[in-house]
């Protein structure tokens, strides 16, 4: 009896110390063993992340399964970090590694690959056109067929044109492949079938990223059929599929002379490097890296656009102020380009203060401390999953006034200029791993925004007022709700 006595307080005494909090940590929820805190209040993520930061203050954990989430809702904090070496990875988590043994591409890799393809992407921004006539040129291209399919839906009830989506996935494709999808090409209809699976099953993966230990106890079939992993992975083997069949035809077209597009570049860097880059140059990358461009690069810009649309439905007046500056400083037919930028402030004002206010990635993409730091008096374990809450930030009164006002002027001068200010803005991120493709981002916003509204003015339905709370559905994304408008057609 003395031997099980002693076995079960051994035992005991060994679950305590694994499953106990650690000290010195942040201030927050650490819940149960295996399974962390899970939050039983119905509250969507904004909510719940408000709610903490009142109990605990501007940095706090959350523990959810067995991960560790720290959560920053302070901007200077948040610079801090993002700017260091030591937060400059991804957690290691199937989400970011797409069922890779190492993660490739850009968004979820780390160390050399992620380093060379951050330095490739930005060379290919560059060399492709970013800044220079020929892109912009190509956007405007893509900016009037989207004029014409409005004209279709001018004066009914609908929802924003799926045309939105096709153009600015039009020129994602135009740089990475030199490709143009019709609007009615079934390859077309089936990338945006790929994508919408894909959202879905990803919420899934997540779930059991937060709890890795399932993969281990869970018999296989269990595993897979509550995470929906075969799912996934098919969606995955799909994309790659997709882009194979791409890199093929540019295989067979190369000229070394005159590389066209992202393939090209990057394939003639795997020729060029004989093998000798330890692996960093594979296709198996190039997929990645095109996946990457897919999501980041025409995901988050439609989603941008349809806010800006929306924000300026329910905001008419600021709609009046816009359309006057582009009625005073581009007659009616005249494109615009990079140049035309100083001339129209109140223009780039609307924009900053859309993605201020929508703020479509409500929460940052995770980092994750390469070794156990210090932060604020804090201690970081590694490995955890440390998180910047950027809808909070956007929103700090420590950074705006009236935050909740919807204030284009507050992104002007006295002398009406626009001026860029940074502090307790980051819709784009901050430091070593921001947005890498935010030049070309900021040039669509901009093209698309004065192309739409020098043609069109857009309001509510009759009797209607339009929803600016965003859709909940998501906990990593500030999605425009799905509701009508009424584009009316313009004769300035």
């Amino acid at each position: 009896m003395l031997i099980e006595v002693i076995l079960l307080a051994t035992t005991l005494a060994l679950l305590w110390l694994v499953f106990k909090r650690p000290s010195g940590l942040p201030p927050g929820r650490w819940g149960l063993p295996v399974i962390g805190y899970i939050p039983t209040s119905g509250k969507n993520i904004d909510d719940i992340l408000k709610d903490f930061q009142k109990e605990y203050g501007d940095i706090y954990i959350w523990k959810f399964g067995s991960r560790i989430q720290v959560f920053i809702h302070d901007y200077h904090i948040v610079k801090q970090i993002l700017g260091s070496p030591d937060y400059i990875d991804r957690p290691d988590m199937e989400s970011f590694k797409i069922f890779e043994e190492v993660p490739l591409g850009i968004s979820g890799s780390n160390g050399a690959i992620w380093h060379n393809n951050r330095r490739f992407i930005l060379r290919q921004l560059r060399d492709l056109g970013m800044g220079k006539s020929r892109l912009v040129e190509a956007v405007q291209e893509q900016a009037e067929i989207l004029i014409e399919a409005l004209k279709e839906q001018a004066g009914k009830e609908a929802p924003i044109a799926d045309a939105l989506n096709y153009v600015i996935m039009n020129i994602i494709w135009k740089m990475s492949a030199n490709k143009h999808f019709e609007m009615t090409s079934p390859k077309h209809r089936e990338l945006r079938q790929m994508v919408a699976e894909s959202a879905e099953a990803t919420d899934k993966l997540v779930m059991s990223d937060m709890m890795p230990w399932t993969r281990t106890l869970l018999p296989t079939f269990i595993f897979r059929r509550l995470f929906n992993e075969d799912k996934f992975i098919e969606i995955v083997d799909r994309f790659h599929e997709f882009f194979q069949e791409m890199i093929d035809e540019h295989k067979e077209s190369l000229n070394p002379d005159d590389p066209k597009d992202l393939i090209d570049a990057y394939l003639l860097e795997m020729k060029e490097s004989h093998g000798q880059t330890d692996g960093i140059r594979s296709e198996t990358d190039l997929r990645l890296i095109l996946f990457d461009a897919l999501f980041a690069g025409s995901d988050t810009t439609y989603n941008t656009m349809k806010w800006i649309f929306i924000y300026m439905a329910a905001h008419p007046d600021k709609q009046r102020k816009l359309q006057e500056e582009l009625d005073n400083v581009l007659p009616s037919g005249t494109l615009v380009t990079l140049e035309d930028k100083p001339r129209i402030p109140y223009t780039e004002a609307v924009i900053n203060e859309v993605l201020r206010m929508s703020s479509l990635t409500n929460v940052g993409v995770p980092h994750s401390p390469i070794r156990d730091v210090i932060l604020a008096g804090y201690k970081i374990p590694k490995g955890s999953l440390v998180t910047p809450v950027t809808a909070s930030i956007h929103y700090d009164p420590r950074y705006w006034d009236q935050p909740d006002v919807f204030l284009p002027e507050r992104w002007l001068s006295p002398e009406g200029k626009f001026v860029m200010r940074k502090e307790g803005f980051l819709p784009f991120g901050v430091g070593k791993r921001s947005c890498v493709g935010e030049s070309l981002a900021r040039m669509e916003l901009l093209v698309f925004t004065v192309t739409v509204f020098q043609n069109f003015s857009i309001s509510p339905p009759e009797a209607k007022t339009i929803d600016l709370l965003p859709d909940y559905s998501s906990w990593i994304m500030h999605m425009s709700r799905k509701q009508n408008v009424v584009f009316t057609t313009r004769n300035p």
